[in-house]
């Protein structure tokens, strides 16, 4: 049991009530009348007693073990519980260890934060990143009632959130025209139709893997995106990594998918891929592995597909989710508003294409004194006949 007790000040100037905080450190607090002190004495005990320091439920679980309930009995997607599982093994646990969750303070908080930047160098975004991760796993404590507050709740980063969206910009790499069709015609003709994909329509890796014949509408040059190939199948051990089909993470089951335009060029790209190689498996997806037994993995696309595509290109590495910036950039830069972009892009919100690329729309400004001078072109004439004229200011 939490021990607290009372001596007389140092300096014979009042009563210190001394007692042990959940961190197992000694803590004191000095007041003028023994009445008082009693007072604070009992008080601190008594919540200590129950289990419940300064409005605190002291859990004695630990920040590993609730974080692990956390990132698996929520319904997450595999691929999640994976990512979260990540996190924990090489943030939490080694800064942590086992000490229990309601043990955690303010300024643990903080000094986790600079243990990952000196031990790990990891950029704004990406200590932003995982700062929210802890912070949604005390929410969720919080409403389960194993604690009583969010330590994370005031916890600052070293820099600012605009710095780490300014990082984040920086990182958005827009292939050139040029160098985006020498990789295409670099890259094996049984995966062109993938890159096609990415390109001209903004797909993401697993969802030009996930694409089947019954989602492209030739006809009305639409196409239906609504699922890809995700490694977060349970392999039966414990870890995910297991190949599968589904819904995009974020989707629910009876949702139709966001429909994207289909350019004549990616049209093309997958008819001569049909042709030439057909559909395969009970869903007729257009791409398998090189054998034509199962799924194509990242891992496999990246070695095999891309970087000698990149090599026989001759192009500096980037992912191949650039293709998909490509895609953005190109449709803003056509003045296409940022609704339509982020809704083919398949974004939660438009506020997360922002984020993004509203820095590729140099022209912006232009387009809309353009658009403003057209609607009140009436009024020009009027404005011209005034008499006061228009002062500069410097």
């Amino acid at each position: 049991m939490a021990r607290s007790w009372i001596n007389p000040a140092k300096n014979g100037e009042g009563w210190t009530v001394f007692w042990y905080d959940p961190d197992g450190k000694q803590r004191q607090q000095t007041l003028n009348l023994k009445q008082d002190a009693d007072a604070v004495r009992a008080k601190i005990q008594r919540e200590l007693d129950l289990g419940v320091f300064g409005g605190v439920r002291l859990s004695k679980e630990s920040l590993a073990s609730v974080f692990e309930r956390w990132a698996t009995t929520r319904g997450v997607e595999n691929s999640s519980v994976k990512q979260y599982r990540t996190i924990l093994n090489r943030s939490i646990i080694p800064f942590f260890g086992s000490r229990s969750i309601a043990a955690i303070k303010l300024s643990d908080v903080q000094e986790w934060i600079a243990w990952m930047t000196a031990t790990y160098s990891y950029k704004e975004s990406t200590l932003q990143f995982r700062l929210n991760i802890l912070r949604s796993v005390f929410t969720w404590a919080v409403e389960g009632e194993l604690i009583g507050r969010n330590p994370c709740k005031e916890a600052k980063l070293p820099g600012s959130r605009a710095k780490a969206r300014r990082v984040q910009k920086a990182e958005v790499i827009v292939p050139k025209l040029e160098d985006v069709l020498a990789i295409i015609n670099e890259s094996s003709a049984r995966y062109r139709g993938m890159l096609w994909l990415m390109v001209g329509c903004g797909f993401r890796l697993g969802e030009a893997m996930g694409i089947s014949r019954d989602r492209i509408d030739f006809k009305a040059k639409m196409i239906t995106v609504d699922r890809q190939v995700a490694g977060d199948r349970d392999t039966g051990t414990g870890k995910y990594g297991g190949q599968q089909l589904r819904h995009i993470k974020w989707r629910d089951e009876d949702d139709h998918g966001r429909q994207v335009p289909l350019p004549d060029t990616v049209a093309l790209a997958l008819r001569r891929h049909l042709k030439q190689y057909g559909t395969w498996g009970p869903d007729f997806l257009l791409f398998s592995n090189i054998t034509r037994t199962g799924f194509l993995y990242p891992e496999y696309w990246y070695q095999k597909i891309w970087m000698p595509a990149l090599a026989g290109a001759k192009v500096a590495y980037f992912r191949s989710h650039g293709l998909r910036h490509f895609y953005a950039s190109a449709l803003l830069a056509q003045g296409v508003p940022m609704t339509e972009v982020s809704a083919w892009l398949g974004h939660s919100s438009v506020s997360v294409t922002e984020q993004y690329y509203a820095h590729l729309m140099p022209d912006a400004p232009d387009r809309g004194r353009q658009a403003i001078d057209a609607a009140l072109a009436p009024a020009l004439p009027a404005v011209e006949d005034e008499e006061s004229p228009v002062e500069e200011v410097a």
